[in-house]
This record gives structure tokens, sequence and C-alpha cells, in this order.
């Protein structure tokens, strides 16, 4: 429904970033201080497998995240998170002689508040496109994001659209709305199957939603579905395409491992998650 332009180098290194629309950045409300805080994790995924590893500073406030690839073991990309900034490169490894870098740039602090806006610069090659994408963000009087409203002014042709995000009274995400923007009437539609009670594996990161690596797009729908609810989402549907997800959890009630099963109307697969924390 969306036309996606996106350098196939980036795939690597995308992580997502965004803000809000709201006439004020207000801070982001208290919550109770995770027992668990995520360490690392990885996915069997085939055709993406990976590590991620978590840093963090003194305060508890995530300073980066790493990505490897599986086989062999080689850094990928690295999240730097700053005050109001975030900011993804890619080591000159990967692509002899360039370093690439997909930064983001909000309007508030990520640790603080929920930031207004986001701007998203890309560099390839050593060349530069400022304001790559636009995202502005809607809340409602819960702090929960409920709209995802994005542009990309430079791009001739793309089709921009808007993404609704609905809840239940357990502050769990229901359903993803996506609406063409510009370009062609399209509406698409992912429902969740439901959730567990437990804490997902992001409880300790301030503002996830902001640095989850994926797209607000609908090629991924599972880090949003994630990011955006309190617990863990035991799958969705998308057309004739079915998520499942199994849990195992530590003594803490923390995912340790997350077995997923897609499903359309062919074939079926699936692939494992695991996560590692260091709980209090």
């Amino acid at each position: 429904m969306k036309k996606i332009i996106l350098l196939s180098v980036l795939t690597g290194i995308l992580f997502i970033y965004a803000g809000c629309k709201k006439t004020s950045t207000p801070p982001l409300p208290p919550s109770n201080q995770a027992t668990c805080k995520l360490l690392s994790e990885s996915t069997t995924l085939l055709g993406n497998n990976a590590g991620f590893e978590y840093a963090y500073n003194t305060d508890g406030t995530i300073l980066s995240i790493k990505k490897y690839g599986a086989n062999p073991r080689i850094l990928q990309s690295t999240m730097s998170v700053s005050n109001n900034a975030t900011q993804s490169t890619s080591p000159a490894s990967v692509r002899v002689g360039l370093i690439d870098s997909f930064n983001v740039y909000y309007d508030a602090s990520l640790f603080n508040h929920s930031p207004q806006t986001a701007r998203v610069w890309v560099t390839l090659d050593g060349i530069t496109q400022v304001d790559y994408k636009l995202y502005s963000f809607v809340y409602d009087n819960k702090d929960r994001l409920v709209k995802v409203k994005e542009s990309t002014p430079h791009i001739v042709g793309d089709f921009e659209y808007n993404l609704s995000v609905i809840y239940n009274d357990q502050d769990n995400v229901t359903a993803l709305k996506y609406e063409n923007s510009t370009g062609p009437i399209s509406v698409t539609a992912i429902q969740a199957s439901g959730y567990d009670d437990k804490p997902n594996p992001y409880t300790g990161i301030k503002n996830w939603r902001f640095m989850m690596h994926a797209d607000w797009t609908n090629y991924d729908s599972e880090p949003i579905f994630t990011a955006l609810s309190k617990n863990n989402p035991l799958g969705y549907t998308y057309g004739g395409f079915t998520r499942t997800m199994v849990y195992a959890y530590n003594d803490k009630g923390f995912p340790i491992r997350r077995t997923n099963t897609n499903t359309n109307a062919s074939s079926s697969a699936s692939f494992v998650e695991s996560f590692d924390y260091k709980c209090e």
C-alpha cells in the first residue's frame, strides 16, 4: 500500500525514529523501574540472522545498540543514542572505504519527553539526503502514540501515509491501520491476536518506541506491536498472512525466548528470538 524507496544498504541499519504532534512536549509519565534490563538479543530469522547488544549510561538510559551478523559474527551497524538524536552507522568493513549513516533529529529529549517531530537524514556513498523522511505523532491523554504521520517531501512520486494505532484498556495495541495520504486511496489493517500478561523485553528502555529496529511501514509489524504495547503480542494477521508467537520466561516474568511462526496460504515457517537480561 506504500511505495517505499529505500536503498538496500539501509536494510541492516534501519532503526525507527519518530516524534509527536502536540503543542508542547510533556514529560514522559512515571513508570515502575523494570526489574530486568535487556543486554542482548538474537534472531534465527532466515536471511536476517542477527544479534544485538545493548549498552547503557550510568543513569540507566540507553547509550548504544550494536547489530552483528550471525555467521560470521561481524559488526553490521551501531546505533548511538543521545539526548535528542540517534545515529546508526555501518562500519567501513561492511562497505569498503565507506561509512553510511542514518540520523534522526528530535525536537525534545528522548530520555524525558515525548518528542513532537523527527527529521531523518540519510548518508549513502558520502552523499547526505537531508529530511529524507519527516515524522510527526499524535498522542492520547495517556501518552500512548495513536497516530504516525509520515512525509517524504523530496522523493518524487512517493506515497505518503498515516498510521493509526488502536489500544485496549490494558495499553496493548489491538490494530494498526495504514491509510495513504498521497497517491491512490489505500487502507490496510493489521489485527493483533492477543497478548500475554508479562512485561515485554524493552520495558527497561525509555522511549523504546523511537528506537525500535523496524520502520513505521507495514513491512514488519511485530516491532511496532511490541514497542507500543505494555505486554507481549501473541500474534497478528494481515490479509492472508498470520504470525503466532509463543514465549518462555525467566523467573521475573520477562521473555527469554520467543518462537515465531509465519503462515500463509502455501507454507509455514518458524524462527526463534532469544533475550538476555541483567535482573535485580
